[in-house]
């Protein structure tokens, strides 16, 4: 008899687990403009960075933390129910990144108010629509992109054990990658109980962010909290594989990151008053609300630049932007503070172009362009463009000699390959016109 008992017992079991997996659960979220949610996310980095010095490739450990939390309002939602803008307001927004001996700490400034998160052009944006970001602050606010996290959700009833493709527009924004070349991210339902239902997010993804070629494996699980109707927490794991590119060197990383997501009521801080300055609806922002403040490591000289050039080095001697157009490398700015003259004087041009003309690596060809050029706020500005030869390669530069009403002067040297030079277009008179120099007390 106990046999049968137990046999019975089985059956029951049985049954049990065949109902509950034939269950059917929506997982959606309907939001709307106006909504709020308090979200908290913690990352950690691990990997290692391959650069060439001297010759040969040397590999550098990287880690890097970083803690965010933030209040986000929901400000633009498109007809098909994506999220497309928001405004926060962070508690929190710290990184701090090792790679060799070298440690750096990134954080947005407390005194910093709205800022506001935007996709364009499928590409997240994120600007203070009251003053320029510092490089230091973009690189403290780059995270995880919880505006497109809603799009995990398959929108729909679903079983356990069922499955659903993730969007090529959601992997594009979630992976960081400015284009996506290939994805096969999928969703699985594998728990559902009376108040949560727990899904995963598997499969490789394929881009190219900054120039380089970067392969990626996800492997993620989310909790969607049933009564609440909301995807509350995420825990997004996201191995990259990275070719060296022309803003960016190679390398291999693993990222952890855990998002925790919870609807609040309005803050005070993202009210109808406070969000005044926040440009209404989906139209892309100001060009002016998306540039970027950059100051030399001595405070010689400062520059406001658009959002297209790339910071990719900085020393005493000198700064390097690239410009780089949907992962194209355009060109490269060479920004070095240059021996002070007196009170309202500035090299002369002759001599100017003899020390251009002797940079170390450069056979000039031909001067194309030579003259002063129009500017404000009493600086003195000179440009020589040449055609010529850089270490064997066929290049266009363009030099610039920037001096200040004090005598204090900056060179500029914008190097790109003849075809990119219609690229370019004025934007290499539109950074070298922002240069400023501080006033001298």
């Amino acid at each position: 008899m106990a046999a049968w008992r137990w046999l019975g017992m089985s059956v029951v079991w049985i049954l049990a687990v065949d109902t509950a997996s034939a269950q059917s659960v929506s997982l959606a979220e309907e939001v709307k403009v106006g909504d709020c949610f308090r979200i908290r996310l913690e990352m950690k980095l691990s990997g290692e960075m391959r650069v060439s010095q001297d010759g040969k490739l040397t590999h550098l450990a990287e880690t890097a933390a970083a803690t965010h939390e933030y209040a986000e309002r929901l400000m633009f939602v498109d007809k098909s129910g994506a999220v497309d803008k928001t405004a926060r307001r962070y508690a929190t927004a710290k990184a701090a990144i090792t790679v060799g001996r070298n440690r750096l700490e990134k954080v947005l400034h407390p005194d910093r108010g709205v800022i506001v998160a935007q996709h364009v052009k499928d590409q997240s944006v994120l600007y203070c629509p009251t003053s320029a970001l510092t490089q230091e602050e973009l690189e403290a606010l780059e995270h995880f992109d919880t505006l497109a996290v809603a799009a995990l959700l398959p929108g729909k009833l679903v079983k356990v054990e069922e499955t659903w493709r993730i969007p090529n527009s959601a992997v594009q924004l979630l992976c960081h990658f400015e284009g996506l070349t290939e994805q096969k991210l999928q969703g699985k339902l594998v728990e559902l109980t009376d108040d949560i239902a727990r899904f995963t997010i598997t499969g490789p993804a394929s881009g190219i962010d900054l120039g380089a070629m970067v392969k990626s494996t996800i492997d993620a699980t989310c909790v969607f909290d049933r009564k609440a109707k909301r995807l509350t927490r995420i825990q997004w794991k996201q191995k990259d594989e990275r070719d060296q590119g022309p803003a960016s060197p190679a390398g291999t990383v693993d990222v952890k990151t855990m998002v925790e997501r919870a609807v609040i009521e309005t803050p005070d801080t993202l009210s109808d008053v406070a969000l005044v300055s926040v440009p209404a609806g989906s139209a892309e922002p100001p060009a002016h609300m998306t540039q970027v403040q950059l100051t030399d490591a001595k405070s010689r000289f400062d520059l406001t630049h658009a959002r297209e050039w790339t910071l990719v080095g900085q020393t005493d001697e000198h700064v390097i932007l690239r410009l780089m157009e949907r992962g194209d490398f355009v060109a490269q700015a060479t920004i070095t503070p240059w021996e002070s003259a007196d009170k309202g004087k500035h090299m002369e041009p002759e001599k100017f172009r003899e020390a251009m003309a002797k940079t170390p690596g450069w056979d000039m060809d031909n001067e194309v362009q030579i003259g002063e050029v129009p500017s404000e706020g009493g600086r003195w500005v000179y440009r020589v463009s040449a055609t010529g030869s850089l270490d064997g390669t066929s290049v266009l530069q363009n030099f610039y000699l920037i001096a200040g009403p004090n005598g204090d002067q900056v060179v500029v040297v914008f190097t790109m390959t003849p075809k990119q030079a219609d690229r370019l277009g004025s934007r290499d008179l539109s950074l070298a016109g922002s240069i400023d120099f501080p006033k001298k007390k």
